[in-house]
């Protein structure tokens, strides 16, 4: 038996019971049920593969992959490498399944070292470059190791790491085993099945959707010829900048409000809460934000819409509140997304400001303006935005 570490597994506090009716979701602290903002997922990365060719995250996207660390000149390479051979050739002709290996010595692990393991071992396969061995900075790779797979290396041993994660289409940990254990293997190919028949309910569903949506025209889009929501800087809720660049390819919802606000704007934020609800229920979390921008930033400060948010239930992954410069904010009201934000003595809370919802889509265009009042019209945008998110349309 070898010697392989527990590290990254006791961390977790896992016992070794498995279960097969549902997969968890991983965070620091242990697992969860459902889906929450604390679920542990990959952070960015872009790495050399075994061809020498640039190899980032983004091609993960919608793909099941296990994930294993160790260098090839590792004296445990045999054993391991059988182990993942059992996962490999039983979805060798699939095409969303993937194995993704780390190296633990970059300086060794070349490409050209690499493809040679890579080759040897997906001779079977189906699909070409569906296991991929993954070099470059080592740094880099440590602090992907640490960080995105909270993996607590042995000093003693740094590149002796025994665990192998489970990673699912939207790049959450969903699964963890043991390399040295022909049982965790076992339910590593298990598992893989459900986040398949996971991926396979919602391809269907957006299947049906999309059936529905066949005879219909596209949503408009509004505003100038021409037109996108412009870049801007502002600052979230955790008091951190928050830029366009944190809306890139994303679907958007978008409202203009204040705390403090006495007359539509609590309504407006039950709305939103009521989105959010929605939004994780469909399992459009990774893809839409919602966005509520404050008029009233001198005195909602990133800690006041912090408590104005866990008042609605906020999760900070689906829904940012925003502040920052008044001028900036109502700039980007009137030129950004064609809303009213106007300083008023006659207006409740000294401030007027729309009561609109605006639905913008990947491309920063905007696609329909909806009353945030209005439950009717509120369903409406939500219906419009998972049309948008089933059927992406650019330039309609």
């Amino acid at each position: 038996m070898l010697g392989l570490p527990l590290t990254g597994l006791l961390i977790l506090g896992i016992d070794g019971d498995h279960h097969f009716n549902t997969l968890p979701y991983y965070t620091e602290e242990g697992t969860l049920d459902e889906w929450s903002e604390q679920a542990q997922r990959i952070e960015p990365f872009s790495l050399i593969n075994q061809n020498g060719e640039a190899f980032d995250s983004e091609k993960l996207n919608g793909k099941v992959w296990i994930a294993a660390f160790f260098p090839t000149n590792a004296p445990h390479v045999a054993q391991f490498t059988k182990q993942l051979l059992w996962p490999n050739f039983r979805y060798r002709d699939e095409s969303d399944i993937m194995t993704v290996c780390f190296t633990l010595d970059a300086a060794y692990d070349q490409p050209e070292v690499l493809k040679k393991y890579v080759d040897r071992n997906t001779r079977y396969n189906g699909f070409s470059d569906k296991w991929q061995f993954l070099t470059g900075d080592q740094t880099q790779i440590d602090a992907i190791v640490r960080e995105s797979f909270m993996i607590q290396r042995d000093e003693a041993e740094p590149n002796n790491i025994a665990t192998l994660w489970l990673v699912d289409g939207a790049g959450y940990l969903r699964g963890v085993y043991h390399a040295a254990s022909e049982d965790a293997i076992k339910d590593a190919v298990e598992d893989i099945a459900l986040l398949q028949k996971e991926m396979d309910e919602a391809a269907y569903e957006r299947k049906k959707a999309l059936a529905r949506l066949i005879d219909e025209s596209p949503l408009p889009v509004l505003g100038p010829p021409g037109h996108t929501v412009p870049a801007f800087a502002l600052t979230g809720a955790n008091g951190s900048e928050f830029s366009h660049r944190n809306v890139q390819g994303r679907l958007r919802i978008v409202d203009f409000f204040f705390t403090r606000c006495p007359t539509i704007c609590p309504i407006m934020s039950s709305q939103m809460a009521r989105l959010q609800a929605q939004v994780i229920d469909r399992g459009m979390q990774n893809d839409i934000l919602l966005l509520s921008h404050s008029v009233d930033p001198e005195h909602d400060t990133p800690q006041m819409l912090q408590e104005y948010g866990q008042k609605l239930g906020r999760n900070p992954a689906v829904w940012e509140m925003l502040t920052g410069e008044k001028e900036a904010i109502y700039d980007l009201a009137r030129n950004g997304y064609f809303l009213t934000a106007i300083e008023s003595d006659t207006a409740a809370g000294g401030i007027f400001h729309s009561d609109i919802f605006a639905l913008i889509d990947a491309q920063d265009q905007i696609r329909g303006y909806y009353d945030g009042t209005s439950t009717e019209e509120v369903d409406q945008l939500m219906a419009d935005a998972y049309r948008l998110w089933i059927q992406p349309e650019t330039n309609p």
